[in-house]
């Protein structure tokens, strides 16, 4: 069964949609822009197939047809370890979901840190995850 739900999704392009991130540090009471973004190792396209390669949609999830978006913020930490994991928008009516994009993210290798004005700081990220169940 997860072989099929895992390969229904990524032929609907369901599990995970773009990934977005804050285009701003807080510095001492101000806003700055960031120079550079975090970034997974190898860009956006390895990440998900880190995430397809990893995530197991949960049975209790599958069998209780739960399915849903949701967001997990990050932390990009200066070395590229990741911190903060959290889920900002719960995956609707499904925390063992939540509990699994959220174990995958923790897996996932250091990522390449976020600049500002040329140094290295830690930068929130946001990854929409979306669970889906086959037709």
């Amino acid at each position: 069964m997860k072989i099929t739900v895992l390969i229904t999704a990524l032929c609907l392009g369901s599990f995970f949609v773009n990934a977005q991130a804050t285009s701003t540090v807080q510095t001492d009471e101000t806003m700055s822009p960031a120079d550079a973004l975090p970034e997974y190792p190898g860009g956006f396209g390895e990440m998900m197939k880190f995430m397809h390669a990893n995530i197991k949609y949960p049975k209790t999830a599958i069998d209780g047809k739960k399915s849903g978006k949701g967001m997990i913020k990050i932390m990009v930490m200066e070395d590229g370890s990741l911190s903060e994991i959290e889920v900002i928008k719960n995956i609707n009516g499904c925390p063992e979901c939540d509990e699994e994009a959220v174990r995958v993210i923790k897996s996932m290798p250091k990522w390449k840190p976020g600049k500002l004005a040329g140094k290295t700081v830690p930068l929130l990220y946001n990854i929409p995850v979306s669970f889906r169940l086959p037709q």
